[in-house]
């Protein structure tokens, strides 16, 4: 039944209620932050409901981006306007195009993981060139399903591409219409775009082929199938005569035709959205669907919703001013909220700290001080919101310190140690060479192996180029070793039953004799694995085995694919799936939560952590924005490999610069969740300064800001307990990470180093403590392969260059790199092909660089060993060679990424080379030489005393700090190419622990 419309009507204000009795017509609501814009749609649907004669519940579509959001519009329908509601239709965008796809294909859905891992699967198929990165094949992929998505957003096919790429190639045979660019780049771009077109139009067909239909392309696919079928357009106008569209910022080109579409003659089409929280722009949306709207309905009645019922005025005064800085590049630059709120109210604070700990520790200090004196009712009142997920890390603890219990939403599954703990018995059973995974199981404490053990299972399997399993395989027989055999024999029995039985049907056998299965603070963690390896055997697979999990899995990683719990333990489906954005980070539907609680007392609730993103629609009493840092906050702006030309984007485009103006936008929605109060957290020093967002309020000098620098430490930070650390040692599963953060006692005598060795140690010392000191035995990487390859070749070449130069050929050359290749340690055939393309134009390159020069060839690959300040040093040179006037130069061959002068000039590994040849071989350089195989560039550089004294006492520094057993790990982007990620604690989760979900 209907609600009292008398009572409705009281509780609305003005603009609420003229939005709400609109009937006919198209009707844009612009409704800012905290409006009310979900109440307007639902009690629209009340209204016309009743005062629409003969109008059916069926007749109205209401659609949005999530399946929560449409799940709340259609509970609060039903339970304000009782059965008549019920018919109505609630839905997400894609679910609605993806019902209407299946009733006319039997296309399955892929997700942007699995389109990635498809791809990845046809990378041959696809016939890239300029975009194939040997090294890493699935590199580019990210690049093209975004690209992909951006061409469906904008209803741009295949051929469309194609024909604006012909355009091209004739505007370029047009001398009056080339830009003045050097004929060479135009001919390069000219071939990047064919390549484009080549490879967008093949992976539509791939998929077309398999009878698959990716995310990106679901809503385009509709507005397709409705042009070519009259008669189903006209069922579905006729079915939905009321159309209402939420979030409408957020919409792209191809859903607005879309809208258009099924609006038809009635045009009963009204949109709600807000054009400063358009914070989607990587999905195809943009502030330009309101510009859009206006052309397509020129009659439309326009209303403003800006009586915020959320915030106080200052905190929305402060929003307007940071969202001002955008100029132009809004709808409604004007528009300006007033509060429901009475005046007063505390400023927003911006609390500027000397370092991130501080910032940390001082945040959880001050959220603990306000609750226990009363000033905050309760920590679930309280909400750290950040831009990206590892911003957190500092404060969880800080956290702990204060005893505060605290919810993560989105944070990933695989990132704790017992789902760690279960996917490496998983590898370890398919895989028995994989050593990092034996490594973790070997330190699981139920099979009684201790470190001292482990690290000379390392040193014996290195030594005897052996894996690992082989060495714990021979010390069970040799030692009579009852721990080991144990161990063996419980890999040996699920690896029989793993080649025989579906994964489904022995997973959980697997974990309850694990142990993984009582604990109720890792159980839904644990389930949701489950319930992931399920979905992959019922829908993914062919087979359901191991070795075909374990293939996908590795995909499902590399593509950047992470393993959540979907919010009230619905299952999550692909409609979910979230994409990333520019800083890299996976981008969670805003409305969909899952919550990773700390074991406390709960009777004050808990802080939510969450990014910015996935507090989109939410409202916290009091905010805290953490890390407002240059660099982070906004991100750094990242260019993709390809983009959508300008010229085929659908509708307006902003005339500022798009990344920031959307991280601003991003900003303005984290200041808008705020009630009560709202704190702004910085880090000001020599290295790390304010977010430009926030030096913009500081410049305008908005009187409801107040800027204080916090002191050192507070009495709370002083007296809180030290609760969990996360180097505490766990009651069960794997000690790996105990094991990393034990003081190593395990360098026998003096450390003989390397420069490789000392570079590696200086990116992260947990990583040579796993390389050099347990030296635990990796495979060589493809590109580690290729190395070893040329530089064996090219050892051949310069000295064939230097006794018998026309004796050389490409046909000899060809031949002379067929002796070294070696075909094992490839990914597959289309990675070996690639290289050996490359290791041909490597060698003509070196062929032609030392063709016309006279060289007396005096050492290759020299091996030395020698002391320099106290501190043994090992390598091996190259090329040295006497050249032209009598000059001795050294010469370092770089087959991978080509070097820059700079990174030549401070090249640690030459400065320690040039000391070696001049100690231990006597010859003085007078050059140092880095030979860029990739570009045929040689680097010049020399060394001075100076340069000699800088690193000396590095290597003195570094020495020291190994010889105290300092192997800590140290996270940053390098982490992305590590083998030792599935045993750093780095990348673990310590101490979280997961409970019910809480909305």
């Amino acid at each position: 039944m209907i609600g009292n419309s008398k009572t409705n009507k009281a509780v609305l204000n003005e603009q609420q209620r003229k939005a709400i009795e609109h009937i006919y017509g198209p009707l844009l609501i612009v409704a800012g932050a905290g409006t009310g814009k979900t109440r307007v749609i639902v009690e629209r649907v009340g209204y016309l409901l009743k005062h629409v004669s003969d109008l059916q519940p069926e007749n109205i579509l209401a659609l949005t981006f999530s399946r929560k959001a449409a799940a709340e519009m259609r509970e609060r329908a039903r339970k304000q306007f009782g059965e008549r509601a019920w018919g109505c239709r609630f839905s997400t965008f894609h679910a609605f195009c993806y019902e209407l796809l299946e009733k006319h294909s039997s296309q399955r859905a892929l997700d942007t993981i699995d389109q990635w891992i498809f791809l990845r699967r046809h990378m041959e198929e696809l016939e890239l060139d300029y975009y194939l990165h040997v090294a890493e094949p699935g590199r580019f992929l990210n690049d093209l399903v975004e690209f992909c998505s951006r061409c469906h957003d904008n209803l741009v096919s295949p051929e469309d591409y194609s024909a604006y790429v012909e355009q091209l190639v004739a505007d370029c045979q047009d001398p009056s219409r080339l830009k003045p660019l050097p004929k060479e780049c135009a001919e390069e771009e000219l071939a990047k775009q064919r390549e484009v077109a080549r490879v967008y139009a093949r992976s539509e067909v791939l998929q077309e082929q398999e009878g698959l239909l990716n995310f990106g392309a679901m809503i385009s696919r509709a507005v397709t199938l409705l042009d070519s079928s009259p008669d189903l357009l006209r069922q579905l106008q006729q079915r939905y005569q009321f159309i209402l569209v939420d979030e409408f910022q957020d919409t792209n080109p191809a859903q607005f035709e879309l809208l258009v579409r099924l609006a038809g003659e009635r045009k009963n089409l009204a949109v709600v959205g807000d054009d400063d929280q358009a914070i989607y722009r990587f999905r195809g949306a943009s502030y330009g669907s309101f510009k859009q709207f206006e052309k397509q309905f020129p009659q439309h009645r326009r209303i403003v919703l800006d009586e915020n019922y959320r915030s106080t005025q200052k905190i929305l005064a402060v929003a307007g001013a940071a969202i001002a800085f955008n100029l132009q590049d809004r709808y409604q630059p004007d528009k300006r909220l007033l509060t429901s709120h009475p005046p007063g109210g505390n400023k927003v604070e911006v609390r500027e700290f000397a370092d991130a700990v501080q910032q940390a520790e001082f945040t959880a200090a001050e959220i603990a001080h306000r609750v226990r004196s009363g000033e905050a009712k309760a920590y679930s009142d309280f909400a750290v919101l950040y831009r990206a997920h590892r911003y957190r890390d500092s404060l969880v603890v800080a956290l702990r310190r204060q005893g505060i219990p605290f919810a993560i939403r989105k944070l990933a599954v695989d990132r704790l140690p017992p789902v760690r703990d279960l996917l490496a018995y998983l590898r370890a059973i398919g895989h028995p060479a994989d050593n990092i995974s034996l490594a973790r199981v070997i330190a699981d404490p139920r099979w009684g192996l201790e470190a001292n053990l482990f690290s000379q299972y390392c040193r014996r399997a290195s030594d005897q180029k052996k894996t690992l399993y082989e060495v714990v395989q021979e010390d069970s027989v040799a030692e009579e070793r009852a721990d080991a055999v144990n161990l063996l024999t419980f890999l040996s029995r699920f690896s029989k039953i793993a080649e025989q039985q579906r994964m489904s049907a022995w997973f959980d056998l697997l974990r309850e004799e694990l142990g993984f299965s009582g604990d109720p603070g890792e159980k839904p963690a644990l389930q949701a694995l489950s319930e992931f390896i399920n979905q992959w055997d019922q829908e993914k697979s062919a087979t359901g085995l191991l070795g075909e999990f374990l293939e996908y899995f590795g995909y499902f990683e590399e593509a950047g694919g992470a393993i959540t719990l979907p919010e009230d333990d619905e299952k999550q489906s692909w409609m979910e799936a979230g994409p990333l954005d520019g800083a890299g980070e996976t981008i969670p539907d805003p409305r969909q939560g899952v919550l990773w609680e700390e074991t406390a007392d709960g009777s004050l609730g808990k802080v939510q952590l969450m990014t910015v993103h996935g507090a989109k629609g939410l409202e916290f009493e009091h905010v805290i924005v953490f890390h407002l840092l240059r660099g982070a906050f906004p991100t750094r702006r990242r260019t993709p490999l390809i983009v959508l030309p300008t010229p085929l984007w659908k509708g307006p485009l902003p005339q500022g610069d798009f990344h920031v103006e959307e991280e601003r936008r991003l900003f303005y929605v984290a200041l808008t969740r705020a009630r009560s109060t709202l704190t702004l957290c910085t880090v000001s020093s020599d290295r790390q300064r304010p977010s430009a967002f926030l030096e913009e309020l500081r410049g305008c000098q908005c009187p409801d800001l107040e800027w204080k620098k916090s002191p050192v430490s507070t009495p709370e930070m002083a007296a809180s307990p030290l609760r969990q650390n996360a180097s505490q040692p766990r009651r069960r599963g794997s000690r790996i990470a105990e094991w990393a953060a034990a003081p190593q006692a395990l360098l026998a005598g003096e450390p003989t180093l390397s420069a490789s060795g000392l570079e590696t140690y200086l990116e992260c010392p947990l990583k040579y403590q796993y390389s050099h000191v347990w030296r635990i035995p990796l495979p060589p990487s493809p590109s580690m392969l290729f190395g070893s390859i040329l530089h064996g070749a090219v050892k051949e070449l310069v000295y064939e260059l230097t006794h018998c130069p026309e004796d050389i050929s490409r046909e000899s050359i060809q031949a002379l790199l067929d002796r070294h290749w070696n075909s094992s340690g490839f990914s597959d055939s289309l990675q070996e092909r690639k290289y050996r393309e490359k290791g041909v134009r490597q060698l003509e390159g070196v062929w032609r660089v030392w063709s016309g020069r006279r060289l007396e060839l005096l050492h290759q690959e020299k091996s030395f060993l020698f002391d320099w300040a106290g501190t043994r040093l090992a390598g091996r040179v190259d090329q040295i060679h006497r050249g032209e006037g009598q000059r001795v130069e050294l010469i370092e061959y770089k087959t991978g990424r080509p070097q820059t002068q700079k990174e030549a000039d401070n090249s640690l590994q030459l400065t320690i080379y040039a000391k070696a040849c001049r100690d231990v071989l006597g010859l003085e350089p007078a050059g140092l030489i880095l030979f860029n195989l990739a570009t045929q560039e040689c680097l010049q550089t020399t060394r001075s005393p100076q340069d000699f004294q800088k690193v000396q006492q590095k290597i003195q520094q570094t020495a020291a700090h190994m010889r105290a057993g300092e192997f800590p790990a140290q996270a940053g982007y390098h982490c992305r190419y590590c083998d030792f990620q599935p045993i750093c604690p780095a990348h673990e989760d310590f101490g979280l622990s997961t409970a019910s979900p809480e909305g």
